[in-house]
């Protein structure tokens, strides 16, 4: 039976100061990165012609709010100042360290990117948790390779 790796391990890592210090969104539910290029076609007397621009990462995540995130904890609080500032973040989504994976399960996605969007939500049922989800748009080159 093949090994599979589990999305409890899978984190998304955020950098808000350009300085190479990663911080893991705190408390992840569910989280993706969708890869996207935008396609041209024209159709001419020639046949159709399609052309390929860009690609691009958009990276979505919902997660649970901390009452005492670490230091080296992506808080919600983090993520309203960088959409509330304009501010541009390094983002990270890597397949974590798993024993005996091959290079076939290596992945790799960094970017610089911008929040678009951060929702706090709230379920007034009993136990539930505040959570917050969002999704941050890459800009400029993409990197696939650690």
């Amino acid at each position: 039976m093949p090994n599979q790796i589990q999305g409890s391990i899978q984190n998304i890592e955020i950098d808000f100061l350009p300085t190479s210090s990663y911080k893991t969104l705190v408390c992840l539910r569910t989280s993706s990165v969708n890869t996207t290029v935008t396609v041209t076609e024209d159709e001419t007397n020639c046949g159709k012609l399609t052309s390929v621009g860009e690609p691009g990462f958009s990276f979505s995540f919902d997660a649970v709010c901390e009452v005492s995130p670490t230091v080296s904890q992506a808080s919600y609080k983090d993520c309203l100042t960088a959409i509330t500032n304009k501010q541009k973040v390094k983002v990270r989504y890597q397949n974590p360290t798993v024993t005996g994976s091959s290079i076939g399960a290596a992945y790799y996605h960094e970017a610089e990117a911008f929040f678009t969007d951060l929702t706090l939500n709230q379920d007034a049922a009993g136990g539930a948790y505040i959570n917050f989800s969002g999704t941050i748009q890459s800009t400029g080159t993409l990197d696939v390779t650690a």
